[in-house]
């Protein structure tokens, strides 16, 4: 298929855009380097985020680019394309979506065709009801579309300092007495000049970046002396938006600027991925067949459209040959399992419908068991609480975090609530009670749902981002979120996965995962040989905060429900440990003062001395405010290090917090003359201050909450970074058993957390398995104690 780009270069005038001005330049500035032939940068349009495809762009090399109008070439025409693209090497922006759908439209068009449908027929002119019909039979269609190989230029700038356009947390200034708080506004909207991509999502382009809330009384009204004052980001880490960053690009033309009339969008959803979820012949409730004609006419004949996306592959082109871009490697595991995702997702796993019709009958019936809307659960509480007690609801609510404050929560190792709240003589308080109830229905409520999302699709539609988080870990999307999938065993018996009398299920999770990591991390001789022979880092460290136990009391206490379980507590305190946790940490967790917590710490470290320099370490880099003098003394400013790394080398940007964190510092240090002729006195945190002092004391207080944030993320970032990225590496081998190009499934794999789960062709599973722990062994360098029991012949998830 060497002329393959010549028979389909789409209609001429598809390519006919006008007169391009400036854009000429443009795009020859940006297609200035020598580009290989078989690097073929592609993107689609397509009805709706879940509906078919309606255009494929794409350019070999420094070719040409094409419009593939999908719906004016014969169903057989783009079989072929499709199977031409995947022995290319594939560059694209957010691969994901772009391979479901090529994957979705391959095996539509194949179902179509197997059905007895005329391979040379235009789709324009065919059943839109039939197409939906075979849609949802491609599904079961055993075929996989694999790329020879990728490159997806979003998960590039993911692992960049173009990481911080990630989804990121508000940064709050606390208690701002009210008559200071615009002018501190006005100050940092002058002080802190963020680039404007950090907001390009909002709705509003001319709002200022600082906002100003009321902060709340006891009693929920807003405080007359106080408000809050909040940097809400809206990063866009979009194509169009690097582009006009990075290349400069003018005159950029957004989806909001050329796409179809909104009443014409499709009705979807993403976790049932085809139109015969939503309708039925001759009555689609506007899914895709309803509305596709439309946007098959607005993106062959809208002009401007057709500019938009011909930019699409300008744009790609340009960043991947931009500076930025030079070091991105074709076939990194992100890219090559962002097309895996894409295959996966469309073909689905089998579940037990039968199964979750019962389990959802008897989930309903749990969730009507206590009230679950807040409201009704604040008085319910109401009733069992004093007016102490009480504050904790009225001042926060009744979310997940503070019912398992009040009622514990379950440590599903040992079925064991853990902190909840007790009477004098030990037993449950009856607001305890009570919130453990609200939880339990409320998680009830969430088993419905998700019952309901698998009855409707038929299947599982596992859908991942690859790098859905800053430490580089998979995070669910497109309404079902496999990562908050419930992990009882009476849940995941209904993800029987496997289906098909030449396949089965195999998979597995990671031995003691984080403590594994942990110790490679902390390069402590005692501390690994310690858990070489078997003892438990949780009980380790337990002895350090009870040391009147010895290692054998606090394993027997494992469990416990009439005594102190004092292995669960230690449990509890590795995580703090790990992920950056101080002797108040500690202190919130287990209820021990902090005099105790911080003896526990000492205690612990010194037995473990690499603990405590892998602990200093991150305070070392990150800990830019320091009060060499004490409490109350001088705050000196030390250059924080800009980024941190797994032990596989992902980096972790803190460029953004430094610089705001920085700012806050200054402010606090040197603020504007004008404050200081404040004269009103507030009280604030029990101390009364000047309105300019105590606006001082909410800067240095936001600055530290920022920094003690930066610290507490470095630390998680090397463990959970280098957790995903090894489970990454052992899926992507998984994913190499899958042959290049158009074949049966053979491997079908899924990773969650630290597990993988594959759908596995029988006769391949002894050497997947193989492979499996020939991947894991070559870790050993690196985490010397991994370990990864991985299982053939499960019957469902549950198995593992």
């Amino acid at each position: 298929m060497s002329d393959f780009d010549d028979t389909f270069a789409g209609p001429a005038e598809s390519l006919k855009l006008g007169p391009r001005g400036n854009k000429i330049s443009l795009e020859t500035r940006l297609n200035s380097k020598i580009v290989p032939q078989d690097l073929l940068y592609l993107d689609t349009e397509t009805c709706g985020f879940h509906g078919l495809i309606v255009l494929i762009q794409y350019a070999s090399g420094n070719g040409e680019i094409k419009l593939y109008d999908v719906w004016f070439h014969t169903f057989q025409e783009t079989i072929e394309l499709i199977e031409w693209i995947t022995t290319q090497r594939v560059v694209g922006f957010n691969l994901a979506f772009d391979w479901f759908h090529i994957c979705k439209l391959y095996t539509t068009w194949l179902e179509y065709i197997g059905r007895g449908g005329d391979p040379d027929a235009l789709p324009v002119d065919s059943d839109y009801s039939h197409l939906a019909a075979c849609e949802e039979a491609a599904r079961r269609v055993n075929v996989c579309v694999k790329p020879r190989d990728a490159l997806d230029l979003m998960l590039y700038a993911r692992k960049g300092p173009y990481q911080s356009l990630m989804a990121r947390d508000d940064i709050r200034i606390k208690r701002v007495p009210r008559i200071m708080a615009q002018r501190l506004r006005e100050e940092l909207e002058n002080r802190i000049q963020l680039d404007g991509i950090y907001f390009n999502k909002r709705s509003d382009k001319e709002a200022p970046n600082w906002n100003i809330y009321d902060c709340k009384t006891v009693d929920g009204d807003p405080d007359p002396d106080f408000q809050d004052v909040v940097l809400k980001f809206h990063p866009d880490g979009a194509l169009k938006s690097l582009a006009k960053h990075l290349l400069k690009a003018e005159d950029i033309l957004t989806m909001g600027d050329v796409e179809v009339d909104k009443k014409y969008r499709p009705e979807e959803v993403g976790y049932a991925p085809f139109a015969m979820a939503i309708g039925r012949p001759g009555r689609w409730k506007w899914s895709w067949p309803d509305v596709i004609k439309f946007h098959i006419d607005h993106w062959r004949y809208n002009q401007r459209a057709r500019k938009y996306a011909t930019d699409d592959i300008i744009y790609t082109r340009g960043l991947h040959q931009h500076d930025m871009f030079a070091d991105a490697e074709i076939g990194d595991d992100d890219s090559v399992l962002a097309c895996m995702v894409g295959a996966v997702r469309w073909r689905g796993f089998a579940v037990d419908l039968e199964r979750v019709k019962k389990q959802r009958d008897d989930a309903v019936k749990r969730s009507t068991t206590a009230p679950t809307d807040h409201g009704a659960c604040k008085r319910w509480l109401a009733e069992v609480m004093d007016a102490v007690e009480f504050t904790i609801i009225k001042q926060r609510g009744t979310g997940k975090v503070i019912l398992e404050e009040i009622g514990g929560k379950l440590d599903e190792e040992t079925g064991v609530y853990l902190n909840q709240w007790t009477n004098e003589d030990g037993t449950d308080h009856k607001a305890s009670i009570r919130a453990r109830a609200i939880f339990d229905s409320r998680r009830a409520q969430k088993e419905v749902e998700l019952y309901d999302k698998l009855l409707l699709a038929g299947r599982f539609h596992a859908s991942f981002v690859v790098i859905g988080t800053l430490s580089t870990r998979m995070a669910g999307s497109d309404g079902l979120n496999p990562q908050g999938i419930i992990s009882s065993k009476f849940v995941r018996e209904c993800f029987i996965l496997s289906d098909g009398d030449d396949y089965q299920l195999d998979g597995g999770d990671f031995d003691s995962f984080e403590v594994c990591i942990s110790a490679a991390v902390y390069k402590d001789e005692g501390l690994e040989n310690d858990i070489k022979s078997g003892k438990k880092i949780h009980a380790l460290l337990a002895q350090a905060i009870y040391p009147e136990q010895d290692y054998d009391s606090v394993m027997a206490s494992k469990g416990s429900k009439s005594g102190k379980d004092y292995y669960t507590d230690g449990k509890r305190a590795v995580f703090g440990l790990n992920y950056g946790g101080d002797a108040n940490t500690l202190v919130k967790r287990l209820g021990i003062s902090k005099a105790n917590a911080e003896n526990a710490f000492q205690r612990f470290e010194a037995r473990y001395p690499g603990v405590k320099r892998a602990r200093q370490r991150i305070i070392d880099m990150f800990c830019s405010m320091r009060q060499p003098g004490g409490i109350g003394s001088r705050v000196e400013w030390h250059e924080p290090a800009e980024k941190i790394e797994s032990l596989l080398g992902f980096p972790r940007y803190f460029n953004l917090e430094n610089q705001i964190c920085k700012a806050l510092y200054d402010l606090g240090n040197h603020p504007p003359k004008p404050w200081t002729e404040v004269r009103i006195k507030v009280v604030r945190r029990d101390r009364e201050q000047t309105a300019a002092g105590a606006c001082r004391s909410a800067l240095f207080g936001a600055a530290f909450a920022l920094q003690g944030a930066a610290m507490r993320a470095a630390a998680n970032h090397i463990i959970q970074s280098t957790g995903a990225g090894t489970t990454k590496r052992v899926e992507r081998r998984i994913w190499d058993h899958q042959p290049v190009g158009v074949h049966c499934f053979v491997v079908v794999p899924m990773n969650v957390h630290d597990e993988i789960m594959t759908v596995t062709e029988k006769s391949r599973s002894d050497e997947v398995k193989l492979t499996v722990d020939k991947t894991v062994a070559e870790f050993k360098p690196i985490i010397p104690l991994i370990r990864m029991d991985y299982c053939q012949g499960l019957k469902s998830w549950a198995s593992k």
